[in-house]
């Protein structure tokens, strides 16, 4: 029988426990509760469901064919990089998700059965890696399905370059920390993509109270004060990002083109 260690554990669960921390913060009426309700339903289920006098390989294997099998969760190449594909109330309703939040339902549902399920950074995607028995498989959480490692050279050469392979460091598994970095970078961006507005300045304001004076963040909602036409407050984000980073080439497409460009717009208004 596998022991998670709490480590191991709290990784299983940062990424589900940040989605609905995001959920609250993006959402003006949240119903966190429900959400939670809702997780612990699936719990009860998969305890139901999966055999476990069976070993943890044939567990694991049972889990993914409850998720994307039975209960129909699934990417959908369409809405890949939709905000609502990132957010766990339309996650569990629509069944469809990212990598990354894919992989945070199937963590949290590993967490709960002591599987040895864990995520890695692969510079392409999120993936789920299983260690039983001093054997390691690879999980594409788009479908479930195992990976081989030829499939995994291909992304890599596909993303940096012909004849280059993954190292360890690409395959190992995650930091929490930078994992529930990228997801709510990820998020942001999509809703800064998609217009919406309110939502995006509600995540970029939360992360302005863990990093009050990070530029990047203070540039992110000028843009967004910009699209809602809040011109004076969004010219002071800018201006303090080019102070802060005057050699970041954003700085230089601010100021010779957004800038002058907002200038004249808002003279206007």
């Amino acid at each position: 029988m596998i022991i998670l260690d709490e480590e191991e554990r709290t990784l299983q669960k940062a990424l589900m426990v940040r989605m609905v921390e995001l959920y609250k913060v993006v959402n003006e009426n949240p119903k966190s509760s429900s959400i939670w309700g809702r997780l612990g339903h699936m719990v009860r289920k998969v305890h139901l469901m999966i055999d476990k006098t069976q070993d943890p390989k044939m567990q694991i294997h049972q889990l993914l064919q409850l998720v994307y099998g039975e209960w129909g969760f699934h990417c959908n190449p369409n809405n890949h990089f939709a905000a609502d594909a990132m957010l766990i109330d339309q996650l569990l309703e629509k069944q469809s998700g990212t990598a990354s939040s894919l992989s945070a339902l199937v963590l949290y549902l590993a967490e709960s059965l002591n599987l040895p399920v864990f995520p890695v950074n692969f510079p392409t995607q999120v993936l789920l890696r299983a260690d039983v028995n001093n054997e390691t498989a690879f999980i594409n959480p788009w479908d479930g399905e195992y990976l081989f490692h030829d499939t995994l050279d291909k992304w890599i050469e596909g993303y940096v370059g012909f004849g280059l392979y993954p190292d360890n460091e690409d395959l190992a598994v995650a930091d929490p920390d930078i994992l529930q970095e990228h997801f709510v970078q990820n998020l942001k961006n999509a809703l800064i993509r998609e217009g919406r507005g309110s939502e995006a300045l509600r995540l970029i304001e939360w992360c302005l109270r863990r990093q009050p004076n990070n530029p990047y963040e203070i540039r992110d909602r000028g843009l967004v004060l910009a699209s809602m036409d809040c011109y004076h407050a969004a010219l002071a984000d800018f201006d303090y990002f080019i102070e802060q980073c005057p050699d970041d080439p954003t700085s230089d497409l601010l100021r010779d083109q957004l800038l002058g460009g907002m200038v004249q717009e808002y003279s206007i208004h």
